[in-house]
Parts: C-alpha cells; sequence; structure tokens
C-alpha cells in the first residue's frame, strides 16, 4: 500500500484506486494532477485535498452542502468538455453527482472564508477532478464562512 506524507497530515496510507486525476489541475497548480482527499476524524467535516506529487500542498475543504444548501451553478458546454463533466445545472444537493466543495482559508488573525466561486468537483466513480472558476456568479471568492450551528450531517 503507497504511503504519502504529508508535513501537515503525517503519513496517509492509500490504494492506487483513491487517486484522483485532475487533468488540468487546479488554478495557479496546474502542475499538479494527482491528488487524495483524506478525512481525517479529528478535522471532520473538514477534508484535505492533498497533491500527491508535492505533499506539502494541500487545500483545506468543506462540502459545499454544508454551508450553502442553496447552492448550485450552471456549468456551460465548453467547460464541461474542458474538464470531463458533463453540461448543464448543478445544484448542491443533487443525488448522484459530483461531491462539490469549497476551499477554505483560515488564518488566526481573521475570519476563516470559504471559496463559493470556484467550487471543486469530485466524481468519486472516475475519480476525476476539477476546480472551476464561475463567471457572472454571485458568490464570493472570499465569502464569511458561516455555520447553522455546527457543521455536521451529510449532504
Amino acid at each position: 500500500m503507497p504511503v504519502l506524507a504529508s508535513p501537515d497530515l503525517g503519513q496517509i496510507h492509500f490504494l492506487e484506486k483513491d487517486v484522483i486525476s485532475f487533468p488540468e489541475g487546479v488554478p495557479a497548480f496546474e502542475h499538479l494532477h494527482t491528488f487524495l482527499l483524506v478525512q481525517p476524524d479529528e478535522f471532520a467535516p473538514f477534508m484535505f485535498l492533498v497533491s500527491t506529487d508535492s505533499p506539502a500542498t494541500r487545500f483545506i475543504c468543506l462540502p459545499i452542502c454544508l454551508i450553502e444548501p442553496d447552492y448550485h451553478f450552471e456549468l456551460d458546454r465548453e467547460e464541461g468538455a474542458r474538464t470531463g463533466f458533463e453540461a448543464g445545472a448543478y445544484p448542491v444537493a443533487a443525488p448522484g453527482g459530483p461531491l462539490v466543495l469549497a476551499v477554505t482559508t483560515i488564518q488566526e488573525t481573521a475570519p476563516a472564508t470559504v471559496n463559493l466561486a470556484s467550487p471543486i468537483l469530485v466524481d468519486a466513480e472516475r475519480r476525476l477532478g476539477a476546480q472551476l472558476i464561475l463567471s457572472g456568479t454571485a458568490y464570493s471568492h472570499v465569502a464569511p464562512l458561516k455555520t447553522r450551528g455546527r457543521l455536521e450531517g451529510a449532504c
């Protein structure tokens, strides 16, 4: 079983089938194409998208359905073809749809924020991922992380 040594998360044991391919990388990290989605129990519901090519590169994420239950966006044909995801409407709570994540920024000196303008899609069945950059959206890339009580539950 392969092991990934992450400076922040320690030893991550995984199977090759757990690797998620991001054919285009993620914005500003286009050279990184394979990631693991890791969710240590002590950090739930937060997840970490960890690069297998550069384990020190990791993104703290939250399922958007936990923070914005009515979140939705439209994926046009061109972006769908480019990313490998179907064009159309994506309500965040659609059964059988991809997992929709928001990159979270947590700082000691400022309130936590989430990037709702650039969701990360993960199709677990196809082991495919992409980060979108939504244009013409009212969602912010620095939305305050607001919770209705604790962040818990399933989407």
